[in-house]
């Protein structure tokens, strides 16, 4: 049974918004500008961001001077009683993600998990079961998911006869960041059609001279009803934003797209995400089931399984249980790459165990 924290007394009551952030994420360049639109900025959701924790020293004063409004607290479980929903959106931690949503799935608190989710499907089934126990909802997406181009592309699908593969390509910097883009766009197309039987993935390969960098192309395996099909996902760079064409039989495929130079980008991709955050704050339902965030997961993790541990052969899901992708950090980086934010500012193995334990690990 999914609980409902917010009541809308009035039209001009807003929610109230706890992040758990850090360098990296997007709460404070892009999400809290527009829940605390500066100066005479124009308000674009219902949402107002009125307390946060920091893990980073640092970014915590840079946070603070930034939103003076916003309360910092020195707990996160704090939080709890003075919101209506929480972001978790500090990458560099997302090891702790499962300790980090606990308190909140608990609570009831709506909870938002910002990508890439989980570093293992132990921990992404751990917090999907959490929710699930406390009638909790529970969410992680990418902008791409909530795009005109996605909804339109599974409604397309629904509409073909027989699945008999896809091509799609995603623009990005590197795939622990932004590749992952392009594969939940994928699953936002198809995620009815895997509820079906018509394509849960079962097997990837990862292409890749080096994942760091664009350029690079995974294969997935889907399971359909009578023989398996083909999908690949090219990562590119430049300004092309994301493509997927679903090929059916001879009556037709479904095409679509998301395009690298929209007017009003802002409003048709991140806004759209964050009015679906905000619909699940306020209701208490979530848009997406936990077989989808765990089948999302996998479809992320297994290809870095591929180019990391299998050299980019074609690997089983099977494979992912008991593996562990390293947060982003200097062990997996090469050359300066990938330059992402993310990974610019990782957490010592210390500051990690230190806060786990804080959080009663």
């Amino acid at each position: 049974m999914t609980q409902r924290r917010f009541h809308r007394k009035a039209p001009s009551d807003l929610l109230r918004v706890g992040a758990i952030t850090g360098p990296g994420g997007h709460t404070f360049n892009i999400w809290g500008e527009k829940m605390n639109a500066p100066g005479e900025a124009m308000r674009t959701t219902g949402m107002l961001m009125t307390h946060a924790w920091c893990l980073n020293p640092d970014f915590r004063q840079q946070f603070t001077e930034k939103y003076p409004e916003v309360t910092l607290v020195d707990d996160p479980r704090e939080m709890i009683d003075q919101i209506d929903g929480i972001y978790v959106d500090d990458i560099n931690a997302i090891s702790l993600y499962p300790l980090l949503a606990r308190p909140f799935l608990q609570a009831g608190v709506p909870t938002f998990v910002n990508r890439p989710f989980a570093t293992s499907m132990v921990k992404g089934r751990e917090m999907v079961d959490m929710a699930q126990r406390h009638g909790t909802a529970l969410l992680s997406a990418s902008t791409w998911e909530s795009s005109e181009g996605a909804a339109d592309l599974r409604a397309k699908a629904a509409d073909l006869p027989d699945i008999r593969g896809y091509v799609a390509h995603n623009s990005m910097s590197d795939y622990y960041t932004h590749g992952l883009h392009g594969v939940w766009f994928i699953h936002a197309a198809l995620c009815d059609e895997i509820a079906r039987g018509r394509g849960p993935m079962q097997a990837a390969a990862y292409h890749a001279p080096n994942w760091r960098v664009p350029g690079g192309m995974i294969v997935y395996e889907h399971a359909g009803p009578t023989q398996p099909y083909y999908g690949a996902l090219h990562m590119v760079a430049g300004d092309g934003q994301a493509y997927l064409r679903i090929f059916g039989d001879q009556k037709g495929d479904a095409e679509g797209k998301i395009p690298g130079r929209p007017g009003y980008f802002m409003y048709n991709t991140w806004n759209a995400a964050q009015l679906a955050i905000q619909e699940m704050f306020e209701t208490g339902v979530s848009p997406q089931t936990g077989d989808q965030l765990l089948e999302k997961l996998a479809m992320f993790l297994l290809p870095f399984y591929s180019v990391l541990e299998a050299g980019g052969a074609m690997v089983g899901r099977e494979v992912l249980e008991g593996w562990e992708l390293p947060p982003p950090s200097p062990v997996l980086m090469e050359d300066g790459q990938p330059t992402d934010s993310a990974f610019n500012f990782p957490y010592g193995e210390a500051q990690l165990a230190e806060t786990a334990k804080m959080l009663g690990e």
